[in-house]
């Protein structure tokens, strides 16, 4: 056997990274990414969004982009489309014919404790719904989504993931991971979090397979679930 047989193979992928829309691939195709991501999350267009910029994003953003392509990515642009540096010209046109909304970007130098240098939050507010996302742009385009509406998490955006908001009680978990294992969809990873016991609960879980929209229903159904949000994989849009 080879000594070299163990040891992974390097790709040309691996060393140049994905096609991305410069100039930069963290404070461009990043936050793109994250716009992205964070309106997949709402599930609907909002009435209006705000855009908060930390650290290195809140310095440099005009200058590498990050405005065009985060508003791009809210818009429904996808991360790698041509239109990401026409972000905010899309927006205009869309206000003025009444098919886009209120994106307002604010800019907060100082980082708090922890956070990446990197960071962005965004809130988007409709009159049903209300989605706070932090995220963080970690270099070569990738992401990570680090909190939900109050909940740390940690989520990277290339797997199908659930997030299943449900009533803290005994047995939520399993009947979850029974649903998805009696429609052969693998999980990859799970974790929960809560913040308070007894109170409302968030579990997140993370698949190799694209979850149909109807065990997605299922779950919904279940009496102690509040609601669910299901985040698609990069990958497969």
């Amino acid at each position: 056997m080879s000594q070299f047989s163990s040891q992974k193979q390097v790709t040309l992928f691996d060393i140049l990274g994905p096609v991305m829309i410069g100039p930069s691939s963290s404070h461009t195709a990043g936050v793109a990414r994250i716009g992205y991501l964070a309106r997949k999350l709402f599930g609907e267009q909002p009435d209006s969004a705000l855009v908060e910029f930390y650290g290195s994003l809140a310095a440099t953003w005009k200058g590498h982009g990050s405005g065009d392509a985060i508003i791009a990515g809210l818009l429904g642009i996808p991360p790698e489309d041509e239109r990401l540096r026409e972000g905010a010209q899309l927006l205009k046109k869309g206000l003025e014919e009444g098919t886009a909304f209120h994106i307002n970007i604010e800019t907060i130098p100082k980082l708090p404790a922890g956070w990446h240098p990197n960071t962005v939050r965004i809130t988007l507010t409709s009159s049903k719904k209300h989605l706070r996302l932090r995220a963080s742009s970690i270099g070569g385009g990738s992401i990570q989504i680090d909190e939900i509406n109050g909940y740390l998490v940690a989520l990277s955006g290339m797997l199908d993931a659930l997030l299943v908001v449900h009533r803290d009680e005994v047995g939520v978990i399993a009947i979850v991971s029974h649903i998805l294992a009696a429609n052969r969809i693998n999980i990859a990873a799970t974790s929960s979090h809560r913040k308070e016991k007894g109170d409302q609960a968030l579990l997140v879980i993370e698949v190799d397979d694209p979850i149909p929209p109807s065990i997605i229903e299922q779950i919904q159904n279940l009496p102690p679930v509040f609601s669910v949000i299901h985040l698609p994989s990069l990958e497969q849009l």
